[in-house]
């Protein structure tokens, strides 16, 4: 039953076409705290080559991590996938994985992770969840944070499959929560696999808000959308989200190029995909 709301609620939302970086409003009432000083954006390259590979970006002393993010680089995106997108367990740093798909590529590509690091804010909390196993085309796991705290930051993870035949495809950040959907590839998968969701929270900061903007929702083989923070604030926080891609799109970038912005890309399988879809860039912005 699960698995057939989700397929429901992401078919209704893909027809929804939403062109414009959008300003959404914080969900409490609450007086807001200081602004985060001293925010570092840190990134960290691999080596390109065909073989499955994570790769770390890691804060400096003192720091912590608010969020984070990765993408693929390489000739062959659409055999590629990153299925983990998660802070490090004590805080201080962003860990990215990418694997190929059961066919495997001679090609040689890359991962590159970034992490968005700065001192501890206050009411820092890192807070993770992980779905029951199943078999399942679709599945999706939240995680809220606690009551009076945002979410900064996301984190995701598909994990049962070998290669990547399971296809993280949400990291979707809620001003309160983080959503992590996952979907078997298009040739399916017979074992059972689990979601897991994390997301980075604190006291509203200054300046909160969280911003969003699509690529245009048609068949065009392959999209990127970058969404971009109001003047004066910094991107703190990373998501991406696919939307009607149906496990025939595969998410190849969701990480900030600079301070103030967030890309997200996405690219249909080698197979093709027949159907409309779009892919959602996600920015938690703040002073």
């Amino acid at each position: 039953m699960q698995h057939e709301t989700t397929r429901r609620l992401r078919r209704t939302t893909a027809g929804a076409v939403l062109s414009t970086a959008v300003l959404l409003a914080p969900l409490f009432g609450a007086a807001p705290a200081a602004a985060v000083p001293g925010l570092d954006r840190v990134n960290s390259v691999g080596p390109r080559n065909s073989d499955a590979k994570s790769r770390t970006a890691f804060c400096s002393p003192g720091d912590v991590v608010l969020g984070g993010g990765g993408r693929i680089g390489g000739a062959v995106p659409e055999q590629v996938g990153m299925d983990f997108m998660l802070p490090l367990a004590d805080g201080n740093g962003f860990s990215v994985t990418g694997r190929e798909d059961e066919t495997g590529t001679n090609e040689t590509w890359s991962v590159t992770a970034t992490a968005l690091c700065a001192p501890a804010p206050a009411g820092y909390e890192v807070v993770s969840g992980i779905s029951a196993p199943a078999s399942v085309d679709e599945n999706w796991h939240t995680v809220p944070c606690p009551f009076g705290k945002v979410a900064l930051g996301a984190g995701g993870a598909v994990i049962g499959a070998n290669n990547s035949e399971i296809l993280l495809e949400d990291l979707r950040i809620d001003t309160g929560s983080v959503t992590v959907a996952g979907a078997e590839d298009g040739t399916g998968f017979a074992g059972n696999w689990q979601i897991q969701a994390t997301a980075i929270c604190a006291d509203q900061p200054a300046g909160y808000e969280r911003r969003l903007n699509d690529s245009g929702y048609d068949s065009v083989s392959s999209k990127s959308v970058t969404v971009t923070c109001s003047p004066g604030r910094q991107v703190h926080g990373i998501g991406a989200e696919i939307l009607g891609g149906n496990g025939e799109v595969r998410l190849t970038a969701a990480h900030a190029p600079d301070t103030t912005s967030v890309i997200a890309s996405a690219v249909e399988d080698e197979d093709g995909f027949g159907g409309s879809w779009k892919v959602r860039a996600f920015a938690i912005c703040a002073n």
